[in-house]
């Protein structure tokens, strides 16, 4: 059995904060952002907006194209870091506000790699028969835990709010390179590196309260990064699993129509591509309009693919990710 594409959905908040924005707030420009990270302008959600309402909105596009009904869905996979609540996760908060019948709705905290993982779970899944329409939905809300000024400046610029998501219908057939669907995939994680990206509190490591005061005034409430741990550890992780995929499949670049890469920094996404020998217009960058929308990116991806014509049925795709955790994976899909 696999996992064919049946539509894509996006929700993108309509406020807009550029990089001259930022430069009103903190010591940067446009100039020293674009350089560095390749991004422009990001979303922000407006003061109500949760992250569920972003996951939801692109769920019910997705299911509009596939020609869904809330009824019709049997398994809902919601990848984010940063739920409406600490818990629930927003899994089943989309499900309630989509309607659906009380199917299981699971949340992946894969980070950057989450919607990787969830097409990779929802593969999984495949092969029991159980659930036969899925929706992958990955949604982000960033802003609200953004320190805006020159202390948290190297992570504000970086981040942006929004939700993609993927309806996914089971299909007979073994998956092969032949057949349309989600043909294999490679998940990895190395928790040496947890330290290099992450937001230490509020959480429950060993500390007294689950959040305190001296937390917020060290700063621990807001995301750290050591970006070029990060920056070699990505190329390094996202180059070996798409040759891992090509390798098992007997591929080679030139095969693969379309690379879409995780939307963290254009320089990675510009030093993998080189490194897989891919011409620029095999890669999908959306990443000047969006910044890093962590587990949405690659699905945000998918649907601007599929709008301008890039992505249609029977294209070779390839998707890599790699963040927090660490954290990584790609996924082969024939569209």
């Amino acid at each position: 059995m696999r996992f064919v594409p049946r539509g894509t959905g996006h929700a993108i908040p309509k406020k807009i904060v550029t990089n001259d924005d930022l430069a009103q707030l903190m010591s940067t420009s446009d100039e020293w952002i674009k350089s560095r990270t390749g991004i422009e302008r990001r979303h922000i959600a407006e003061k109500g907006t949760s992250t569920s309402d972003l996951g939801t909105a692109a769920a019910l596009e997705a299911m509009d194209q596939a020609g869904w009904q809330p009824d019709d869905v049997d398994l809902i996979l919601a990848a984010t870091l940063s739920p409406d609540y600490y818990f629930p996760g927003i899994g089943v908060m989309i499900q309630d506000k989509l309607g659906c019948r009380p199917i299981p709705a699971l949340d992946i905290r894969g980070q950057c790699a989450g919607f990787v993982w969830s097409l990779a779970t929802a593969q999984g899944f495949g092969l029991t028969g159980q659930y036969k329409k899925i929706l992958v939905i990955g949604a982000e809300i960033h802003s609200t835990v953004i320190d805006w000024n020159d202390q948290g400046r190297d992570i504000a610029v970086l981040f942006g709010d929004g939700a993609g998501a993927l309806a996914l219908e089971l299909e007979p057939g073994i998956p092969d390179l032949s057949k349309r669907g989600i043909i294999d995939f490679v998940m990895g994680s190395d928790g040496g590196g947890a330290q290099a990206l992450c937001m230490k509190r509020p959480g429950m490591g060993g500390q007294e309260r689950f959040v305190a005061h001296e937390d917020i005034d060290q700063r621990l409430v807001h995301p750290q990064m050591d970006g070029k741990k990060v920056y070699v550890n990505a190329v390094s992780r996202m180059c070996e699993s798409v040759t891992t995929l090509m390798t098992r499949h007997g591929i080679t670049p030139s095969d693969i129509d379309l690379l879409i890469p995780h939307q963290a920094n254009l320089r990675i996404n510009e030093t993998v591509r080189e490194k897989l020998g891919l011409p620029e217009d095999k890669v999908v960058n959306i990443i000047a309009n969006y910044g890093n929308t962590t587990a949405a990116t690659i699905p945000l991806c998918m649907y601007h693919a599929v709008k301008d014509g890039r992505l249609k049925p029977g294209s070779l795709v390839m998707t890599t990710a790699f963040g927090a955790g660490f954290s990584w994976g790609a996924n082969l899909i024939r569209w």
